[in-house]
């Protein structure tokens, strides 16, 4: 209080506080977890903890892992914040991440019950990855975490695993009876799903005696579901012939496919292939490997069709295939030519800088970094989060570019090093660190990125602060406003269908480019600006921020022109930017000098400068 009056900041407070009071009862529904030391996680930086909440702003304080006492707004918290209570998973490998690392190498059962019973319907393969890569487990250590986990929940009737990896994971308090079901169930079954669980059901419940003895039943009850699929639904009868080969496997008969599902299957390698597309992400490696017995020699066909668009988990598949028959030489040749054609997309680009040192080692040099770039700006102006994984890939593992990059002449780095300056597809800040990397493994190209070599880098324009300030407004609404509208457009048209004939899908997709390419432009511009407010300006001479009255040296009407900065030409008001070729002839020049003006309607105007004054005096 001054004079018995309120602060300006003690004003603002009174305010906030009565905002606050004023919020939606919705919205203080939402905030009544979110007290101090309470744990939440937003769905951009991650799970965090609260440290303080402060009424008086309608403000908490949160440390999130890579934004520690970040400020965020009542209002805003209710719509991004979402409560974790203290026995959640993520609160807990945030706050003991070592007990959990020590549950995930010794209780694997009971981390994934805390895991899967946390994260409810969100239990699904690849959100448990996110919960727990890389705060729990490094990237490479989650594939042989996964494999044993799901070892660990098989052996435990109380999870129920499904067949795809976008379903969640189920924990049953109650396990099932193991008593309960048997042959019965499968006979009772219809369609292919229930089939298929009722044989896992047996699998797990049944010795092999057993399952052998009901074998020829299960079989009959398998092929008479295959036989009631359409034709459009052909990916079901592949899963079912899988479910019939590990029936047979564990009954301990040979693990085929059978008569009459090899009746329906195709048998030309392509359209297996897109067969083996459309399977859940774990059963594609499992079916391909089953698929050899019906294509015989021309397996290496289904495989080469595959590589395009293959995961991690079917390259490994594929790799193993190919290196048992002594062939890896035909699928290095077949990726040499994707990679050179970038015929390709991010899922294999990650399994192939995983697998840098690996059998296909010879794969891991420049063209793969370049091929990685080239991905990501396709990707980018599609609506799929496939790249997310091999964009934080090449920003995160520290060794991968010096890896690719080690075989490298200096012309191929310096290849490199333009394409990483001129991609469109990583945040500038990401960008920044991606260049850094690079120098700090060749500092010979630090001139191309600090603008010593000025063939290649332009020199950074200098400004006004009102228009920098004008380009970052303009940036903001691209980025907060057009693009996600642009992304919601895009969302109905496709939903119209038939993506060939829809011009408003195809429309919305052309303005996304545009807006991409005008977003990476203005980051460009604002990175590389240099900013002024023109003060400090002598006015001896015709400078940047100067105000230059001349005329005609032949006698004539005065003119004033003020020279500002790249984006501040007026031409109207008689303002020019430094950069024209009028503003050029005439800066460096003296009162009383002479200037020869470019001219659109013919030749040079010879004028003499008359008088010069700072624009900020």
């Amino acid at each position: 209080m001054v004079n018995g009056m309120p602060t300006e900041m003690e004003s603002e407070k009174v305010e906030k506080m009565d905002e606050a009071s004023d919020l939606d009862p919705k919205i203080q529904e939402k905030l009544k977890n979110l007290v101090p030391k309470a744990y939440c996680r937003h769905r951009s930086w991650g799970v965090g903890q609260i440290t303080e909440k402060d009424d008086a702003l309608g403000a908490y304080l949160i440390d999130f892992r890579t934004k520690k006492g970040h400020s965020m707004e009542f209002g805003y918290a209710a719509e991004s914040l979402r409560h974790l209570p203290d026995d959640h998973l993520e609160a807990r490998i945030l706050r003991e991440p070592d007990a959990i690392r020590a549950m995930a190498q010794d209780q694997v059962s009971e981390l994934m019950k805390l895991a899967v019973t946390s994260l409810g319907k969100e239990a699904t393969a690849v959100r448990l990855e996110e919960s727990m890569v890389p705060h729990l487990l490094p990237p490479e250590g989650w594939k042989k975490f996964w494999e044993a986990a799901k070892r660990a929940m098989k052996k435990d009737p109380h999870f129920v695993i499904p067949g795809k990896r976008q379903e969640p994971i189920q924990y049953l308090e109650a396990a099932p009876d193991k008593k309960a079901g048997g042959l019965e169930e499968l006979q009772e079954a219809v369609g292919a799903k229930r089939v298929m669980d009722a044989l896992e059901k047996l699998q797990k419940t049944a010795p092999a005696s057993e399952l052998k003895a009901m074998a020829e039943e299960a079989f009959r009850l398998i092929d008479a579901a295959a036989q009631k699929i359409p034709k459009s639904q052909i990916s079901q009868v592949a899963e079912l012939a899988l479910a019939r080969s590990e029936f047979a496997s564990s009954a301990g008969l040979p693990p085929e496919i059978g008569a009459v599902l090899k009746g329906i299957l195709p048998t030309e390698p392509n359209r297996m292939a897109s067969v083996i597309e459309a399977l859940p992400a774990g059963k594609m490696p499992r079916f391909a490997e089953l698929a050899c017995q019906q294509l015989g020699e021309r397996w290496t066909e289904l495989f080469f069709a595959l590589l395009p668009r293959a995961s991690g988990r079917l390259m490994d598949g594929i790799t193993a295939r190919f290196k048992k028959t002594n062939r890896l030489a035909e699928l290095e040749g077949a990726l040499d030519r994707l990679l050179r054609e970038r015929l390709t997309h991010p899922d294999l680009i990650v399994w192939l800088c995983r697998n840098r040192t690996g059998e296909l080692s010879r794969l891991a040099g420049p063209a793969l970094f370049l091929t990685a770039l080239n991905v990501l700006e396709k990707e980018q102006l599609s609506d799929s989060s496939r790249g997310s994984r091999l964009r934080d890939l090449l920003l995160e593992d520290k060794e991968l570019i010096r890896d690719l990059l080690a075989p490298s002449s200096p012309e191929e780095v310096r290849d490199v090093t333009r394409s990483a300056l001129a991609s469109t597809a990583f945040e500038e800040l990401d960008k920044r660190s991606l260049i850094g990397a690079l120098v700090k493994l060749y500092p010979q190209v630090g001139s191309m990125v600090a603008g010593e070599n000025r063939t290649t880098v332009v020199e950074a324009p200098i400004v006004s602060w009102e228009s920098l300030e004008k380009r970052k407004a303009e940036l903001e609404e691209i980025t907060t406003k057009k693009i996600p509208a642009n992304s919601k457009e895009i969302g109905v048209a496709r939903s119209y269908g038939d993506l060939k004939e829809n011009h408003e899908f195809k429309a919305a997709k052309e303005m996304q480019a545009v807006l991409m390419r005008r977003k990476a432009e203005l980051e460009a511009m604002i990175v590389a600006a240099q900013g002024t407010d023109f003060s400090g300006v002598k006015g001896d001479e015709v400078a940047i921020g100067t105000v230059v009255e001349y005329e005609s040296a032949e006698g004539g009407d005065k003119k004033t022109v003020t020279i500002l900065g790249a984006w501040d030409s007026d031409p109207d008001q008689g303002v020019l930017s430094y950069q024209t070729a009028v503003a050029q002839a005439l800066i460096r020049r003296k009162v009383g000098e002479r200037a020869e003006l470019p001219s659109e309607r013919g030749p040079r105007t010879a004028v003499v400068i008359r008088s010069i004054r700072p624009y900020r005096s």
